[in-house]
This record gives C-alpha cells, structure tokens and sequence, in this order.
C-alpha cells in the first residue's frame, strides 16, 4: 500500500511541474451586477452567487440584487435550496438577470463526497441529501432528528424522551452486534463530530453503501452522515434571528385503576389466595365516593415550556468572508425536576488570501448543563414507579412528610419524592477548532489541509441523600467526577482534476492521523454527618473512596481515489484506504472500493425522450472496517479489589505480601480477564445496485437501490473461564448479513403561479441475519436495566425476543392436565417444550423479533401565495416490543405484588364462568415475566410534524428595513396509530443490536406544540 501511494504522488509531483508551464495570470477582476428571479418574477433572497473554482463568493439581497467582483472571463455559479444551480459564464459581461428554475435534489448538484465534491450525476455510490430547508421545518434540537423520515434506508428511532437526549440511528440495519451501531459523522472535515446547533446546518449528505464510505476505512461501517455547516458571503453584514417556543406534555398516559378499582383488585387477589381482604367496605365506599385517590402519573408528569433563541450575523469582503452564531436551549423535561439547558457558539470565517491560496477557520463551543436526565428506565426509575405505585396511598402524610413506601402494589419507592430529592447534575465545556488550508498548485492541482484541535472538559455531581431509594436503603452517597479529553486530527490530500477532450479525471491522495487521550477522576463519601450541604463537602463521609483512569489512543491513515468521467455517460470511481489502530492486535488492515454508474439520459437514444429527463444506474463494491473495542483490548490487564483476611480467598498484591500482614496494601491487584492474542478488524463487505430516475423535465425524481452486506470477524465480549480471570474479553466470532431494497420518490408534481405541491416519500427494507457465532451459538443476553432475554442464534436475525410461550390460562376442561403441574383451572399456562411438567430455561422459545418488516416516510408541504403547510408522516411495518413496563402493571411479581392496570380488575379475570385468557389470582399461578404474553406489534404511524408558515412579503418588509420574515406554528408527535398499549412504541432501552426492541421504564416522546419566528435583517 504505501509503494502504491508513493507511486501516486509521484505521479502528481510530475504533473505539477509539467503544468506550470501552461499556468498564467488571471485577468483583472470586473464588479458584476444583477438581479436573481424565480420562474414567476419574484425575486429570490439570499440567493448564493460564487465565482467558481475559488472561496469568492456573496448573496443577494431582498430584492434578488447582488454585486460581485470577478474575473472578466469567470462563470458565475448561482445556487439556492430547492432551485437548479445555473452557471453563467461572464465573457465580459457586468450585468446579469438570471431566473433559477424550482428543481428538486437532482442529477446536476453538487454534493458532498468525502475529500471534495462531485455533481450527483457523477457518483457512483449510494446516498441521500436533507438540506437545511427541510431542517428548518421542525423545531428539533439535535442534528440526528433531521434524518427521521427524510432519507431512504436510514432508521431514526427516538428511543427516549428525556431532554437532551439524541435519537438512535441505523442506516441499513445493524452491522455490529455488541459494538456501535451509530453512523460516523463528518462535519467540515472533522472525523466523528456532529454540530449542537442543527441551525448552523446547511445541507447533510448520508453516505450508505461501501463504496462511499470507504474512504472513511475502519469507521465507515456504520455509513457516513457528512454535514456542511453555514458559512459567510460578500457585501454588508447580516442578521438572522430564529427563535421558537414549545409546550411539552406526555403524548398519552396508561388506563390503571383508581382507588376503588385497585382496593377491590387486592381484596381479590388476597381473597383468591386464602388472605384477609386488604381494605374494609367502608374504605371502599370512601374510594368510591371520595374519587380515584392519587394519580401518580399527573404527580409526576408535567408540561414544561421549551425555549429556544439563535442569532448569526454574515457578511465579509471579496478578502474575508464570516458568519458567527450563538444559539440557547432551555429544554425542562416532562417529569418533575429534570433539565437540559445549551449555549453554542459557533464562527465560520473563509480567508482569501490570494488568487492560490485560500484559509477556513471554524471555532464552536458548547457548554451543555443537565439536571436528572440520566434515567435509562428500569425497575427504580420514578418514571416506571409512577404507573406501579399504589393508588391508595396519598404522596405525603397528614404531618406533610412523604409516604415512602407502600403496602400495596410496588415495594420500591414513592416516586415522587425520589424525583424531587435526587440530584444527578452535569455541566461541559467543549471546545473545538478546524483549520482547512487550500492552495491551488496550479490549474488542475490543489493541496488541502484540515487540522482539528478539539478538548472536552465535563464535570459531574451526583447526591443521594435523604428522600431517596439509595438513602433508605443505607447506600446514600454523593459523588464528583471530572474529565477531560482532548483530540486531534489532520487531514492532508492532493487533488488532481483534469480534462482531456471527452475524458474527466480526479485523483485524490491522503495522508490522515487522529489521536486522542482522555482522563477521569472519580470521588466518592458514604455514610456523610449530614447531607445539607448537597454534593460540595466530600469530607462529611464516613468513607471516601476514589478511582482515576487514562487512555489514549491512535490511527493513522493512507487513501488512494480516482474518479473518472468519460462523456458525462460513463463513471468509474476506485479507491483503496489503509487504516492503522492501535486498538488491535493485527494493527493494519485495507479496505478497497469499487463502483461505476451509466447515465443513460446523455445517449442518444434518450436525449429527447418524453418519458425520462434522467436515468443513471450504478452498481457498487466495496469494503469497510470496525475498531470499536476499548483501547487496552488487547492488553492483560490486572484489577484492584479490597485486601483479604486471612484464610479467605487468595489476594494477590503489586508488590507482593500477604493477607493481614504489616506492610502488606490495603488494596489487592488480583489478575483481570485475558486478552485476545488475534483481535482483528471486523470487516463489511458490501454490494449494492442502484437506479436514479427523474421525470417531467426533473420536477418527479425516484430511486431505488437493492444492496447486499457481509460482516465478518464479529467484535463480541467473549466470556472467559473463571480459571482465565473470568469476566468477558473481546474476541472476534462469526458474521451476519444484511439484505435490503429501499426506495425514494420525490420532487413538485404540481407547480402554478400561486399554488406548489411538493412531496417526498422513503420506503426501507432490510432483512438481517446472524451467520455464523464460531462456535457460541444460542447465547443468552441480558443487558442494560431490562430483565428478559434475548439470545444470538445462528440462522436468526439480531433483537431475538427469548423466553415462556405464553398459552392463556387452563380452561375448566384441562384440570387434571394442570395438576400434572401443580396448578389448576384459571392459572397461566406455558408452552412445555420438552413435556416434563415443570417449567424452566429448558421451555424457553423464540419470541419475536424487533426488526420491522419495513420502515417509510412521508413528507409533504403545500404552498400557496406567502402561506406553507407541512406534515410529515414516520413510521414502520411489523417488528415486536418486549415491554416490562406492561408487564408489571400485572402484578403477581416479587417486586410488584398487586396489579395497577385496568384490565387486571375483577370481572375482567378468569372465572369458572368467564374462562378468559387472563388468569386468575392464585397461589399457584405464575405471572412470567419473560413470556410472550408481553411481546406486543410495534407498527405504528406517527405525524412527526405539522406545521403552517406564513411568508411576509418582500414589499411589506422594505419599509421597516427587513429583508425576511416569516411565523409559523406546528406540532410534533400529535397522531400516534398504532396497536401497542404502552407509552410509546418507538421507545427503547436496549445497550446494543442484541437487545432492540426490549422496554422497561422509557420515558416516551412527547407530543409538543410549538411556536415560532424566522427574522432576517
């Protein structure tokens, strides 16, 4: 590989010096003026008009006008979101009218490929483009959300609902099976970083199949989301103003029993097991008549007001260009005493420095804050307490102090207090500096060079104390933690862009290191004097305890890439990365592209047809790598653990010594886990087949794409022996495949002087499947806060559902059968695999599986005059949920002894004369909670937005010196259609692949309303 590069650049150093010759001095720059219209006059705002080739570049005003100095000979390229571009050729010229034609993301624009930039109708790969026009349409605070619904093959799923938290995102399925499942994403050239602010977003390019995310080697698996921030324009400066507020409320709350309902389920069940009724006639006829007791979901729930404000300010010189932001969230929670809160600042600034030298300087900082928005769900959380605490309990007593615990339904704790009492506190300081060197060697050669700095510092302070489960439990505690990490990246390359007769050439060679290094320091006291002072005092603890750790890693990169064009019919595209970790035992492994495409529209045969105004195919290959494993994987490592008495199980120590004996460490150093001696890269391997197609005259685009990925040498955190440390070490095991179709048709079927109608629709299919374990098949996880399984097996997809088959109950007629199992009509019946009468692991099935037959959006915005309205459908097809939350509502659990749920109360169970399938109280029942009578469908359709804008127009607006105005109001998660009784289908706890779809104790997505204002000055 490296003989290959060095040939390569050798190559480009000998065309360097033989173009020299041919390069000479550009002609004095001319000022250019003019107006930008669209089809039906009007003029066209912040149109961009750059000289190309070069970082020149301004926009138009209110009225469409703008003024330029170019080169007599340049071509002007203007381009605005939602038009065609239309390059101009000046030849002289000083004045230009220019009308941009309404287009939708066609074959001619310019996108994004990673190291440059290629006409759609020139790649050769798979991808998809969400301009910042289709972001500004819903009030979203993270830059993940702009891909839900807007891009074919990419599944966005917003597993929790917490403030600040980002969605989850696959594109075509899952290609790891414990690792990371998250794309790589590419901001301005800066490798695994995503902007805060999605308004300082311009245009997102998401790169699926291998043969684009190639060039990205070991981190491309996942695909690439490259995104291009905001930058700055020529003339007088700028302000945009955008600012929205949103109420949140919970999108629906669960039908459980009220007082009366939930007195007469316990004395129920304590009448059906040979117990005392629990509440007295006369209790039940003050539940009755007094109402439904506390509704623990209206305690805890709230509906917060959102609040968000960004202002940037634009503008430069032909010289120096700029655009600075500063953007604030307040994002309050939808349960009580939770927050998140972000200030972003972010400066984009293109120095011209002369005709071949050019220089981008991009600065941003975030400074998050949060409070108690770290609940994963679970058992605890007081989310998942407030539908299982009892109804009759009152949240405080008659002296005003909280009730802490219950007789009755859940024995964890009231849920409110522990909401109130807690503290999980966060604050950062992120910081992060790109610097992009462009000179034009010559003509045809340009050298680029990004360099990244970025230092992360975050500080956490949690507290425990009094009115908390951990506090009464005796494991009350505060805590401090602190780190920091620090990156750097350099990028350099070489492009070699040439054109010979009906020939297109470019050549692209890279030399790429990143390296980063990050440290935490932990400090712990139990046990503290008094907790009044919060988390500040440490030092009040009876015991402290502190841990710290470091890590540091590396990879260092080297890339070859020719694309070739021949006749704007023919394309070639061929690359070949070599990556080195330092995480790996086998440190360097290369990962090789391949893809051609045909547009057959430039044939003659399809020039003037009728019936297409594009058609390309493509057909692609190529590889990509893994490396998501700690940075110690592949070293043994030993642990530390309290030193041991004598006669208790052997410690070993640093510096030897024995149990007990002076001068011997308080604190042991047993050996840990072993470490694989062959870690390698895991390795997809990926085709795809794909055809692009536009109609009347590009207004109606549709493509579909047919892909096909193996993945090889699975990362799986392999269990050890206890005689080799125990535990689990990474390890490489076996591989699966993802197979899948996905379609997109889009663009404006109806367009008139007053009236626009444009649409765009995704449909994604992908079918994975597990291959081969090496050996490790049917294994059994558990993971994160859920307590049922789901198990990799070979010939299954990944999210297998494992456990009890749920039958029903035992009718009257199978009595004598039921006894062989201790058990009588009206108790719940199991599948019995293997027919021993008794059940155990041994019985346990396949239950269902997470992944849905297929996933769609729908998107549609109607104009017409000044107004738009938008609404935007996402959803899927199939697919099952394992929700524990339901679950317990059942009760008949060792921590959940009484049902909550309406559907448990007495008439609606089993009796000798309503044999229905839920069952009875009984002392000899069991209420599994890993069974299939928790598996739900996990279809649903939900409207993601509606939103209705209105446009001031232009003539209004130059009176009071405005050159843009427009209000709009919306809504997100209004309609939910959907068969699944809980919160919200589209929510999850998983940790990995393995365990999607399994739900316990998620806050869901709220449903929002939101009002908001879009100011340009």
């Amino acid at each position: 590989m490296k003989r290959i590069l060095f040939i390569f650049f050798l190559f480009m150093f000998v065309v360097t010096v033989k173009s020299y010759a041919a390069y000479f001095k550009s002609p004095p720059p001319v000022t250019v003026t003019g107006q930008v219209k669209d089809a039906q006059g009007g003029p066209i705002p912040g149109v961009t008009v750059k000289v190309q080739g070069t970082t020149i570049g301004t926009q138009t005003d209110a009225n469409g006008k703008f003024q330029i100095q170019a080169p007599n000979d340049a071509t002007l390229v203007f381009s605005f979101i939602g038009f065609a571009d239309q390059s101009v050729k000046l030849n002289g010229q000083t004045v230009l009218n220019i009308t941009l034609l309404e287009s939708t993301i066609g074959l001619q624009e310019v996108v994004a490929v990673g190291y440059g930039t290629q006409k759609r109708s020139e790649i050769t790969g798979s991808s998809s483009s969400v301009s910042a026009k289709e972001i500004a349409k819903r009030p979203i605070t993270q830059i993940s959300q702009a891909l839900q619904g807007t891009a074919a093959g990419v599944s966005v799923s917003s597993a929790n609902g917490q403030p600040g938290q980002g969605p989850q995102v696959q594109i075509r399925g899952a290609n790891s099976i414990t690792g990371n499942t998250e794309p790589l994403y590419v901001t301005d050239g800066n490798i695994g970083a995503a902007p805060d602010d999605p308004n300082d977003v311009e245009s997102i390019e998401i790169l699926k199949d291998a043969a684009s995310t190639a060039i990205y080697g070991s981190r491309g698996s996942n695909g690439v989301v490259l995104i291009t921030t905001k930058s700055g324009h020529t003339g007088k400066a700028r302000i945009e103003f955008n600012t929205w507020v949103q109420n949140d409320q919970m999108p629906k709350t669960l039908d459980l029993m009220g007082a009366y309902d939930f007195a007469r389920s316990v004395n129920n069940q304590f009448e059906s097991t040979g117990q005392t009724d629990a509440f007295t006639q006369a209790q039940l006829n003050s539940f009755r008549t007094n109402g439904g007791g506390t509704n623990w979901q209206n305690a805890l729930f709230t509906k917060p007001w959102v609040k968000y404000y960004n202002v940037a300010v634009s503008g430069g010189s032909d010289a120096v260009t700029y655009r600075v932001s500063l953007g604030y969230l307040d994002q309050p929670g939808t349960i009580l005493n939770t927050f998140y809160k972000r200030t972003t600042f972010k400066s984009n600034t293109d120095f011209k420095l002369n005709k071949k030298m050019d220089v981008k300087i991009i600065l941003s900082a975030s400074l998050p804050q949060n409070h108690n928005n770290s609940y994963g769900g679970g058992l605890t959380d007081p989310f998942n307490q407030a539908v299982e605490w009892d109804p009759t309990s009152p949240i405080k007593d008659a002296t005003g102090a909280y009730i802490s615990h219950s007789k009755y339904a859940s024995i964890q704790f009231n849920p409110v207090e522990q909401a109130l009492s807690q503290a999980d506190d966060g604050s950062a300081t992120d910081l992060n500096g790109t610097a992009t060197f462009n000179y034009h060697i010559i003509n045809d050669l340009t050298f680029t060079s990004t360099d990244v700095y970025s230092v992360g510092q975050n500080y956490l302070q949690r507290l425990f104390g009094p009115g908390t489960s951990q506090y009464d439990s005796g494991a009350g505690y505060i805590n401090n933690e602190t780190s920091k990490t620090t990156g750097y990246l350099s990028s350099n390359f070489l492009t070699y862009h040439h054109k010979f007769g009906d020939n297109s050439i470019t050549a692209t060679g890279l030399y790429e290191v990143q390296s980063g290094t990050a440290t935490d320091f932990i400090a712990t006291a139990k046990g503290l004097s008094t907790y009044s002072l919060g988390y500040y005092n440490l030092g009040l603890g009876g015991s402290q305890q502190t841990s710290s750790t470091y890590s540091s890693d590396a990879l260092v990169s080297y890339l070859a890439r020719v694309q070739y064009n021949y006749k704007e019919k023919y394309f070639l595209t061929a690359s070949v990365r070599t990556d080195g970790s330092s995480h790996l035992i086998q440190k360097y492994s290369t990962f090789p592209s391949l893809g051609v495409s045909w547009n057959a529209s430039n044939e003659d045969f399809l020039k003037d047809s009728k019936i297409f105004s594009d058609l390309k195919i493509r057909a692609t290959y190529g590889q990509t790598g893994n490396q998501n494993v700690g940075a110690y994987s592949t070293i043994a490592q030993i642990g530390t653990a309290p030193g041991q008495s004598p006669g208790a199980q052997p410690a070993y120590y640093y510096n030897g010594g024995t149990p007990g004996a002076a001068g011997t460490p308080s604190v042991a150093t047993p050996l840990g886990t072993g470490v694989s001696t062959a870690l390698n890269w895991e390795t997809k391997t990926a085709y795809d087949l794909g055809v692009d197609m536009a109609f009347l005259k590009g207004r109606l685009t549709f493509t579909v794409d047919a892909y096909k990925d193996n993945v090889n040498n699975l990362l799986y955190a392999y269990p050890a022996t206890y005689y080799d440390g125990g535990g689990t070490y990474q390890r490489n095991i076996g591989s699966l495949t993802n197979d899948g179709v996905e379609f997109a048709l889009g663009g404006t079927p109806v367009e008139s002087t007053d009236f626009k109608w444009h649409t765009n629709i995704t449909l994604s299919i992908n079918r994975n499947k597990v291959t081969s374990l090496g050996g490790l098949d049917n294994q059994v996880v558990q993971s994160g806060n859920n307590t049922v399984n789901a198990i990799l097996k070979v010939g299954q997809p990944l999210g297998e559902f494992y456990g009890y088959k749920f039958l029903g109950t035992w009718k009257t007629s199978e009595a004598a059968q039921a006894a062989l199992y201790g058990m009588k009509p009206g108790d719940a019946k199991y599948l019995d695999v293997n027919g021993d009468h008794t059940y155990n692991s041994d019985d346990y099935q396949l239950l269902g599986n997470a992944n849905p037959q297929f996933t769609y959006g729908f998107i549609n915005d109607f104009t017409y005059k000044n107004f738009t309205l938008s609404f935007m459908f996402q959803g899927q097809q199939g697919g099952q949920i394992f929700s524990q939350t339901l679950a317990y509502l059942w009760g008949g659990l060792g921590d959940m002894k009484n049902a909550t749920t309406i559907e448990a109360v007495p008439e609606n169970l089993w009796t000798p004369s309503h044999q229905t399938n839920n069952p009875a109280w009984s002392s000899t029942s069991v209420n599994y909670n890993n069974s299939s009578r928790y598996v739900y469908n996990d279809s649903y359709a939900k409207l993601k937005n509606l939103s209705l804008s209105y446009r001031v127009p232009a003539p209004y607006l130059q009176k009071i010196s405005v050159n843009s105005l427009e209000v709009y109001v919306s809504g997100q998660n209004l309609l939910t259609i959907t068969p699944y009784k809980g919160f919200d289908p589209e929510v999850s706890n998983a940790t990995n692949a393995i365990t999607q779809g399994q739900e316990f104790g998620v806050i869901p997505n709220p449903k929002t309303f939101t009002i908001g204002i879009r100011l340009g000055l």
